[in-house]
């Protein structure tokens, strides 16, 4: 039996109880219709996660995966996560474990997003064309049964960290249907994901929990015939936090309209809720069957109904095993972007003897979403089980040793508790200016606050929802000796630190606070530099503290301390490997202008020492490329809540200025060129051949690009990548690539019509290696019929073509409407009405006047409707306010008198 069929036949068995039993993630057991126990969720970002500390294979964050810009891999690694996922669930009693909620496939159009790590890239169509192939590797190719079932999320619009929960993001029509939505689209169209995460953020006005998107774009044009579910605590955030409903069961009835099948919270809320949506009449048993029905479906098709499952034939040993582990120093290596090599520094000579410092050396930090790995191979360890004892000169974490007085006391710990007594050294991290965490040298242990105030001796990494080991130094302290400085501090709650019976302690009066520097971590860095031909330097981010869920950057410079290592390792030693092991992109402009060679590697990965070992002497090759832009200064940067990336540019579509290193950047050991030999327009489509050559004795791995722009039409237009091709070559070794691109690629959100189409302009092509490739080919497209947006009965008030002081809300009915701001205005272009006049229906606090096209018209405070006449011809609407106003709607109208 089919399982639409299953699903179907038991929800007609099913008691309303029961199917609200379904509702949670936490779903019942029905044992009298053989339904087991299951929650659903879990985390699979770049590697099964278990919290509990069971292994996984650990890959690569995923912004490092779309540095590979190689689909191909990506279908691997999802199968490792899908084959891992299966065997989690039958070693937990197939209890959990295959409805994990992965990939991320937000845009990262912002690098000062605090989850930038989680995401593949800036571009919608790399991150159609990779998420495509992870969740087909994750879901299996079975065309009746499922290995596990992918979540992309979080749909839609989700950028910023601060103020996700109870805020709205104003997303125009045509930015919302080329960019945001349209990353998601394959997922479901090709990929056939079968379940889905939406959003804590609204998107003009509407949380996306309750976003008519969701039905109208995901289930009815995408035909997704999965279970939509949630962000976690969404429902309760929905009425505690946003404050867009006043009970549960107002906004878990309005998200099971729109398409919502599963909530991510509280069983007992979530049941309570449905129950009293239910009795009040706010939901139907009708859409509760529908919800429970889509999830049943999933479950059938997983196998939790039947016992034919072929992916329970799974051979266990695979787990976190050596053929997985092959998989994943594969992706650790192709997502390793080589951005300088002046000199040919590297690869590295065996000859030469390396030190290696700098706080990343020698360590593995885990972010909040990835798993436990077999092993963890550092890059300092891989590189000395690689060389000589005599060309290996040594490591050092790079970071301070120091003493610490509070109220000219020493501080110690005692029986764990970090207290007032006898001297002692802690070892000092400063992961971000300003800030600072404290370790236990002895122990190996993170001192943090505990809950009720006292600091004490915690675990041996950074892990928690709450970073509490945090130390928030007041910018104004003051230098005492040249070796240590006063100063207060904050705990990460942003409470005084000070002392009561002889502990340290959180929420008390503030105390001074002594830092007396014993060892200095630059200083030591700077000797093992002195001692070898290269230094290789490895700098970067903490994925818990600056910058994660919950927490934006706001800045993209390197930590101080970190570059002034960096300068000092430099000025002994010019022969500098500059090695970022990030979530993001860096400011990285004093080492471009005077480090020789620098490369950049994601977080993540179990393989991450071996991989960078084979890169840095050659036996691999970096062919990593960007996937997204990386800026020098970000002031220039748009506020990170503004989402019109058409009008207020930064990605590098519509972005024009000077960057530091382009979308798709990345240099190779080799030397590939490539020489466009045709370039042709025909049969709706562009082909182009390609001769592509490998100029060095080296093998050379790049990826071949192309991107498109059309010029000389009357709206701003993006240029887009359009295809790509990682390519391998041999030494002096070449290749014709023969390529065919669809005109539709160059297609356009019309917001006169409501529909995707082909602009007319010249067509500009451009290959190469990066988004600043050459230009190798113009065509004149045909020119289209009349863009016209042709009004009936209603004029869809949304679909402006440009705007100013203008943003999408909800009014008291929960209805979208535009506020416009004082002098705000909103332009139709091509408008066609079929009837003489219309009426416009304006809310006002205050007098004013708002003018539409060449007339004015005075509002009042409260609601009215303005009749206007309308040309018998193409026209223009253009309407201006005065002072602030909701617009609600432009319809027939009946009477050509105001009310």
């Amino acid at each position: 039996m089919k399982a639409s069929e299953v699903a179907k036949r038991l929800v007609e068995q099913l008691t309303i109880d029961e199917k609200i039993s379904l509702l949670s993630t936490t779903q019942s057991a029905v044992p009298r219709l053989g339904i087991s126990a299951y929650q659903v969720g879990g985390e699979a970002a770049h590697g099964v996660v278990d919290r509990e500390g069971g292994k996984t294979t650990a890959f690569p964050l995923p912004i490092g995966l779309a540095q590979t810009w190689n689909p191909r891999l990506l279908k691997e690694v999802g199968k490792v996560i899908g084959t891992e996922a299966r065997i989690k669930y039958l070693d937990s009693g197939k209890r959990s474990w295959l409805t994990l909620w992965a990939p991320t496939i937000d845009m990262l159009r912002d690098p000062r997003w605090g989850r930038n790590e989680e995401a593949y890239g800036e571009d919608p169509y790399l991150t159609n064309r990779l998420s495509k192939e992870v969740i087909l590797g994750m879901q299996g190719d079975n065309p009746e049964h499922l290995q596990m079932a992918a979540a992309p999320k979080h749909f839609f619009g989700n950028n910023n960290e601060i103020g996700r929960e109870s805020t709205s993001n104003f997303i125009p029509l045509r930015a919302q249907e080329e960019y945001y939505v349209k990353a998601f689209e394959t997922a479901f169209t090709e990929a056939n994901a079968q379940s889905m995460m939406t959003a804590y953020n609204g998107v003009n006005g509407i949380p996306c929990m309750q976003a008519p998107e969701v039905q109208e774009i995901v289930k009815d044009r995408w035909k997704m015939d999965g279970f939509v579910v949630s962000d976690g605590g969404a429902l309760t955030l929905n009425v505690d936090t946003y404050h867009y409903y006043e009970t549960y069961a107002q906004a878990i009835a309005d998200a099971i309209k729109h398409g919502v099948d599963c909530l991510v919270d509280d069983k007992e809320l979530v049941e309570t809720a449905a129950k009293e949506a239910l009795s009040k009449g706010l939901l139907t048993e009708k859409e509760i069957n529908t919800a429970v029905e889509n999830c049943l479906r999933v479950r059938a098709r997983l196998g939790h109904f039947t016992e034919d499952n072929p992916y329970d034939q799974v051979d266990r040993n695979l787990l976190a095993g050596t053929k997985h582990a092959a998989i994943a120093k594969k992706a650790t290596l192709e997502q390793v972007v080589l951005l300088k090599n002046v000199g040919n520094l590297l690869p590295l000579k065996q000859t030469a003897s390396i030190s290696v410092v700098g706080p990343l050396a020698d360590v593995a930090v885990r972010d909040w979403y990835a798993g436990h790995g077999p092993y963890q191979k550092t890059i300092a360890t891989s590189l000395k089980n690689v060389l000589s004892e005599d060309k290996w000169k040594g490591s050092c974490d790079s970071h301070d040793r120091v003493s610490i007085k509070m109220n000219q006391q020493f501080v110690n710990v005692t029986d764990n508790f970090l207290t007032l007594g006898e001297k002692q050294e802690f070892r000092v991290e400063e992961w971000a200016d300003d800030q600072l965490v404290l370790v236990d040298e002895k122990s190996g242990r993170y001192l943090t606050e505990d809950g009720t105030g006292r600091y004490q001796l915690h675990q041996t990494e950074i892990y928690d929802w709450f970073v509490k080991e945090a130390w928030k130094i007041n910018s104004e302290k003051e230098q005492v000796q040249e070796n240590s400085y006063i100063g207060q501090a904050k705990t990460w709650a942003e409470e005084e630190i000070g002392v009561k019976d002889g502990f340290i302690q959180a929420n008390q009066q503030s105390a001074n606070i002594t830092f007396i520097q014993e060892h200095s971590g630059i200083e030591e860095a700077v000797t093992l530099a002195k001692t070898s031909n290269v230094a290789v330097v490895v700098l970067g981010n903490h994925p818990m503290i600056n910058g994660r869920e919950t927490q934006d950057r706001p800045s993209i410079s390197l930590p101080h301390r970190q570059l002034e290592l960096l300068k000092q390792v430099y000025e002994v030693n010019p022969h500098v490997v500059l090695i970022i092991v990030g979530s993001y992109p860096f400011d990285l402009s004093w080492a471009n202008e005077h480090i020789p060679a620098i490369l950049f590697t994601a977080h993540g990965s179990q393989e991450l020492g071996e991989a960078m070992a084979e890169i840095l002497y050659g036996t691999e090759q970096p062919s990593g490329k960007l996937a997204q832009t990386w800026f020098s200064d970000i002031s220039f940067l748009p506020a990170i809540t503004n989402y019109d990336y058409i009008q207020f540019p930064r990605t590098y579509h519509y972005y024009r200025q000077p960057v530091l290193y382009p979308f798709g950047y990345g240099l190779t050991y080799g030397n590939m060129t490539a020489t466009v030999q045709e370039c042709r327009w025909r049969q709706e489509e562009v082909t182009m051949v390609v001769t592509l050559k490998n100029q060095s004795d080296k093998p050379s791995v790049d990826t071949l690009q192309l991107y498109g722009q059309v010029t000389e039409f009357d709206l701003p237009m993006p240029k887009k990548l359009v295809w790509f091709d990682k390519v391998h070559l041999c030494p002096q070794e070449e290749k014709r690539v023969s390529i065919r691109i669809p005109l539709e690629a160059f297609s356009y959100f019309d917001v006169r019509t409501e529909r995707f189409q082909l602009p007319s302009g010249n067509l500009e092509l451009f290959c190469g290696f990066s988004s600043e490739a050459e230009l190798c080919g113009q065509f004149v497209l045909p020119t289209q019929s009349e863009r016209v947006r042709i009004v009936s009965d209603n004029l869809n008030i949304f679909s402006f073509d440009a705007y100013n002081q203008a943003q999408i809300i909800v009014n008291e009915e929960k209805q979208r409407v535009i506020q416009l701001e004082s002098n705000g205005w909103l332009s139709y272009q091509n408008t066609l009405f079929e009837e003489s006049s219309y009426m416009i229906t304006v809310v006002a606090d205050r007098v004013g006047t708002i003018q539409i096209n060449e007339k004015s018209y005075e509002v009042v405070p409260g609601e009215q409707r303005i009749c206007f006449e309308t040309p018998p011809k193409l026209t223009k609407v253009f309407i201006e306010s005065s002072s602030p106003v909701l617009i609600e709607g432009v319809v027939k109208c009946t009477s050509k008198t105001s009310v």
